[in-house]
């Protein structure tokens, strides 16, 4: 019998040294067993998940035109530069053609704008200061014609009075009782000649002559000054109302740079647009709008290209694994039966529910992808949620836990001892013990019930 307990001890101790080693033990609970000792653990999350570009550029429609040639379909590869597709050549020159004859239209309507407004202003400024002009004129020469006039009204009026004295004289010369009649005569003979004389004189006199003639050339003068201020009046009464407002010249230069940007805008438009649509990186074509000689509009989408150099798994993680997750942890994505480094650059901090995924999305960045890939095709991928070096391990089964934590059991003496523990990461073999255990320890579980303190066990 000692001999038979020897090698009972013999077998249980190398039991407990290499782990779930059955032996048969004569009384207790069958237990299973495990030495608690240090080792790595690495934790692993494995998701389903399809590939999906980070990059994607929508083209657009740059002008308003026909398409020329279209040299991809969707699905096609492309590399950077790649023409995609072309404007109708004809119709790119002939709108092209038209933008110039605008531009310069354009022009020649701003400068007959311009010119027209210099124009009128130059014309209500001649006729203002003419006005001023003339009737300065016409008051120097309305005083020099009231002057004249004086001046031959006196000298007219001297004659008239020598005539009213002759006239008198003329009267009183009559034959008196004492006078000779003939020496009467002669004197009436004398005083009517000299009426005559200053009646002459009165017409012809040279200083009335001239006065006359002056005041004439005076009345000729006021009048064509008259005319012409009147010819002014209106002049200036029609240009003001075409001169044009500082607001009127501000909206003009306003419109001709609008005009100038617009104009310039399309012409660098055309230029563009004579290059084709051409491919800013390496991906595949998702998404083709149009077809070659299919009328377009400016703004109309074209073409999709989506990038194969910037590609991720995307996966859809539950509430309950996404604790575990975080940006930066590497991955391995299983696509095309090749494995591709990759590691989770983004988490969105918020859960999608659109009736087809549900979860939280997690991308999982490639970081060699290459040409094999495919946009949309379901991959393998799993995350490395933690990797611990030289962590002090035990069987995940060993576990227990309950609404104060975690705790196990240590098998002492053939009975298994309740004790609480701190755990740290865990997978679905191994559980990292942190505080409550020492390295060397027997651990000990029933799969079928859970063990209790004092419990007599026996190892598997």
């Amino acid at each position: 019998m000692k001999h038979w307990k020897l090698i009972t001890g013999t077998c249980i101790l190398a039991a407990l040294a290499v782990g779930g080693v059955s032996v048969t033990a004569s009384a207790g609970t069958a237990v299973n067993t495990a030495e608690a000792k240090r080792g790595q653990l690495d934790c692993k999350l494995e998701l389903n998940g399809k590939v999906e570009s980070l990059k994607e550029k929508t083209y657009f429609a740059g002008i308003d035109g026909c398409m020329g040639k279209v040299s991809v379909r969707e699905g096609d590869f492309v590399k950077k530069g790649d023409l995609l597709m072309t404007y109708d050549k004809e119709e790119l020159s002939k709108a092209q053609a038209l933008t110039e004859l605008d531009a310069a239209a354009d022009l020649g309507r701003y400068d007959d704008s311009t010119q027209t407004g210099e124009r009128m202003e130059h014309l209500y400024g001649e006729a203002k200061n003419s006005i001023a002009e003339l009737d300065a004129q016409i008051a120097n020469v309305e005083a020099v014609i009231i002057a004249n006039r004086k001046m031959l009204t006196e000298k007219q009026g001297e004659y008239a009075a020598r005539d009213a004295q002759l006239q008198a004289d003329l009267a009183c010369c009559n034959v008196g009782e004492d006078d000779d009649p003939g020496e009467v005569q002669k004197a009436r003979d004398n005083i009517q000649k000299e009426i005559a004389r200053n009646k002459y004189d009165q017409q012809y006199d040279p200083e009335i002559v001239e006065m006359q003639d002056n005041l004439q050339y005076l009345e000729y003068l006021m009048t064509n000054y008259r005319e012409k201020r009147s010819v002014m009046e209106s002049q200036k009464a029609s240009t003001q109302l075409n001169l044009e407002t500082q607001g009127e010249k501000d909206m003009n230069e306003a419109v001709k740079a609008a005009d100038d940007l617009e104009n310039e805008s399309r012409l660098k438009d055309y230029e563009t647009a004579s290059d084709g649509i051409r491919a800013e990186f390496d991906g595949v074509i998702t998404k083709l709008s149009v077809s070659e000689g299919s009328e377009v509009s400016k703004g109309q989408e074209l073409v999709q290209i989506q990038s194969v150099s910037d590609t991720a798994v995307v996966c859809y993680v539950n509430k309950y694994d996404i604790i575990n997750i975080e940006e930066g942890q590497t991955a391995t994505a299983h696509i095309k039966n090749k494995d591709y480094a990759c590691h989770v650059s983004r988490i969105e901090k918020k859960t999608s529910d659109d009736g087809g995924t549900v979860g939280i999305r997690v991308e999982c960045a490639l970081d060699e992808p290459d040409d094999q890939i495919i946009l949309g095709i379901e991959s393998k991928t799993e995350i490395m949620t933690a990797n611990v070096l030289a962590a002090l391990l035990i069987p995940t089964d060993a576990l227990y836990s309950d609404d104060k934590g975690d705790y196990v059991f240590i098998l002492k003496d053939g009975k298994a001892h309740k004790r609480d523990v701190v755990t740290g990461v865990k997978n679905d073999d191994d559980t990292e013990i942190l505080e409550g255990l020492r390295e060397g320890e027997t651990v000990a579980w029933d799969e079928t019930a859970e063990l209790k303190e004092g419990q007599s066990v026996k190892v598997k």
